[in-house]
């Protein structure tokens, strides 16, 4: 060994680099394992990731489902028969042998290595992660985490896949556009994969990267974004993808070997306009096939090809169109101006800047990417009409918590007891309040405030008929949780839950 590590030292100061792989490599040989030639052979099956590290990852994904960590003095105990030191509980140490012989090695290798291709099937999917090319992944670097991670789902049961599915997703989309992965990853991704399990295990377990998320994405100043290949920047335009952004000039979802990312006001008008670095934000582009971007838009503005557009297709079909690209109605109609300004692209990154923060929360945070169109208008109405309803109680109850249903005042102030407990940044002051208070309360525990004997005579005005009250909060309930659980929802319950929405928007006036 010390051999070894004298002839790789000799080599490095040299100017060739060895890293962890090529020690392996070197240490295996007389354990019968070629790595470099385990390597080669499953290199074809992983080219899609463009990165000279790829073969370390394989062995990092090892590390991690053998022992939870993956940084280089970790995979050195891959080596088949090498015995692990481990510190018990008790203080007293002993040790544990990971991978027993040269079979067991190659049997956890091609885990790994299908691991990382099947992140890789995943990353690529249009519906899934929206990676059309390896330019636009957001981070080489969060693929072995990603690979290990998603190997829980298998070992859930049947009935909790769906639910681990949804959790790694949230995982994935938080880590990017928090940017964890952009130093200290071996750390990094040991801590997930720990903090994952848990979750797996414990819904309550949820990582506060999550939650960070959830509170800190709209700080998110897109507009510096410029230039592709930083994990914002690739992480929106994935974005764009998984909304299936459709071709301006054909209306088709454009073939992901096919797509430019295209500047929606042009290049050359910003250089004229003292705009030669604000117009490559990632505010101003969008996916469009080459033919689209090259032939029949080039470097024209939005306000020449637009209105032919709009008077050969009708208005309606051209602003579904654009709204695919999260190009709002109010967005078009600053491009649409004659002149059209510096001061009106600054209008126009603006308002794009505020529809993409919507779409993060909407489909990300809030998970409503996999809902169709009309199911996902109704979760958006389920939710207003839930705010709507906390509103009404804090005026009821003057924003005084005591006056809550005390079994459900209980439960939420329990509830929020262990929220505090796991995250030190909450303020508990905040939730002394009813607006507090309310905000860990369910769908039916608001249904049960408003109809407590002690309150209902102050809603009385608005629901004057309890039962019927009851009745249509039954209907939204039911399509309320089928939405949120991801069940069917049949015509049944889709017609009466939209009969429930319109009872209650204008029960409060929304």
């Amino acid at each position: 060994m010390e051999k070894v590590c004298d002839i790789f030292t000799q080599i490095n100061s040299k100017g060739v680099q060895l890293d962890v792989f090529d020690l392996l490599n070197a240490l295996m040989k007389p354990k019968d394992i070629q790595l470099k030639h385990l390597y080669r052979a499953a290199s074809e099956r992983l080219a899609f990731v463009e990165s000279p590290k790829i073969n370390v990852y394989i062995l990092q994904v090892m590390s991690i489902l053998k022992q939870n960590y993956c940084s280089p003095k970790y995979l050195y105990f891959l080596q088949p028969g090498v015995e692990k030191p481990i510190r018990l509980p008790d203080g007293t140490r002993t040790t544990e042998t990971l991978v027993a012989d040269r079979e067991g090695f190659l049997a956890h290798w091609e885990n790994s290595v299908g691991s990382i291709e099947k992140v890789i099937d995943l990353l690529r999917h249009p519906q899934e992660y929206g990676v059309i090319s390896a330019g636009f992944l957001p981070y080489v670097s969060i693929i072995p985490a990603f690979a290990a991670i998603n190997t829980l789902i298998d070992k859930q049961p049947a009935n909790r896949r769906l639910t681990a599915t949804k959790k790694i997703r949230q995982w994935y989309w938080a880590s990017v556009f928090l940017q964890r992965y952009s130093s200290s990853v071996e750390t990094t991704a040991a801590r997930d994969f720990i903090a994952m399990q848990k979750w797996m295990d414990d819904d309550e377990a949820k990582p506060e990267l999550i939650n960070e998320f959830a509170k800190t994405f709209r700080n998110l100043e897109l507009r510096r974004e410029l230039k592709r290949g930083s994990s914002v920047y690739n992480a929106i335009f994935n974005l764009f993808v998984l909304a299936g952004a459709r071709d301006w000039s054909t209306s088709e979802v454009p073939k992901l070997g096919d797509l430019d990312d295209h500047h929606i006001v042009p290049d050359s008008w910003g250089k004229k306009n003292g705009l030669s670095r604000e117009i490559n934000t990632i505010l101003n582009r969008t996916p469009l096939t080459s033919h689209t971007n090259r032939c029949v838009i080039s470097d024209k503005l939005p306000n020449s090809y637009l209105p032919d557009m709009i008077k050969e297709n009708g208005e309606a079909t051209v602003y579904s169109i654009l709204e695919s690209h999260f190009i709002s109605r109010k967005a078009v109609e600053i491009l649409l101006r004659d002149p059209f300004t510096p001061d009106d692209f600054q209008e126009f990154i603006s308002e794009r800047q505020r529809t993409l923060m919507d779409a993060i929360e909407n489909l990300l945070i809030k998970e409503r990417f996999g809902l169709p169109a009309n199911l996902r208008e109704i979760d958006e109405e389920l939710e207003e009409i839930e705010l709507a309803l906390r509103k009404v109680i804090v005026e009821a109850v003057n924003n005084n918590s005591d006056e809550l249903p005390e079994h459900l005042y209980a439960g939420a102030k329990e509830r929020i007891q262990k929220a505090l407990r796991k995250n030190s940044a909450m303020n508990a002051e905040e939730y002394e309040t009813a607006v507090g208070v309310l905000q860990f309360f369910d769908l039916r525990g608001l249904e049960d405030t408003i109809c407590s004997k002690s309150l209902y005579n102050r809603f009385s005005d608005r629901f004057p008929h309890k039962e019927t009250f009851k009745q249509k909060f039954s209907q939204l309930a039911e399509i309320r949780n089928s939405i949120r659980h991801s069940r069917s929802v049949d015509e049944i319950t889709q017609k009466e839950g939209e009969a429930a929405i319109l009872w209650f928007k204008k029960s409060l006036s929304l």
